[in-house]
């Protein structure tokens, strides 16, 4: 969880990253995230999240910035927010909920989230369970490298026959070049 706090701050370019000081930089943030900067709303949840900067934690404020990066079209946004549900992590837990997180981030080619989305495909966890579909995501998460998506690929796939995996493959195909509709899930 700490890496991809890191990997998420390190990936933003807020523009107010040179600010004097703690209260400067805080108020730099919230201005842009009141003018729905995506940016500036995942960076602001991500200190309401740990309690940074000089402001205290508040789970409240977190959740509802979080929510507005991610539909501001932060992909980050939508991962953490996969990951809170599924875990309950300052939210009632709801793997409903975090599928459709999971696949904002996902259908946007984050490796790690169409992992996630893979193995809840897999297990039926939000999702009605399949094993086509947990084909078609961990093959996207393997082109990219991600750990693990090579194993999930071969022990699934030695569970199915080569219909199936053909299915799997026209999915993944889909996939790359379409909108996936993550409401539906």
């Amino acid at each position: 969880m700490v890496y991809l706090i890191v990997c998420v701050c390190l990936s933003l370019s807020v523009h107010c990253c040179l600010a004097d000081d703690d209260t400067h930089f805080v108020k730099q943030l919230q201005e842009l995230a009141s003018h729905d900067d995506g940016e500036a709303q995942l960076a602001l949840a991500l200190l309401y999240e740990h309690g940074d900067q000089g402001l205290g934690r508040d789970q409240e404020k977190a959740l509802a910035l979080f929510v507005q990066a991610a539909q501001a079209g932060m992909s980050a946004a939508c991962l953490y927010l996969g990951i809170k549900y599924e875990n309950g992590s300052g939210v009632a837990q709801n793997p409903k909920l975090a599928t459709r997180w999971y696949c904002c981030a996902a259908k946007n080619g984050w490796a790690m989230a169409q992992f996630f989305l893979a193995a809840c495909y897999e297990k039926g966890k939000g999702v009605e369970q399949d094993r086509m579909m947990a084909l078609a995501w961990y093959g996207l998460a393997a082109e990219q490298g991600y750990p693990g998506a090579v194993e999930a690929i071969n022990r699934l796939s030695g569970t199915m026959s080569e219909n199936e995996r053909k299915k799997a493959m026209a999915f993944r195909t889909r996939f790359q070049g379409t909108t996936v509709d993550c409401s539906r899930l």
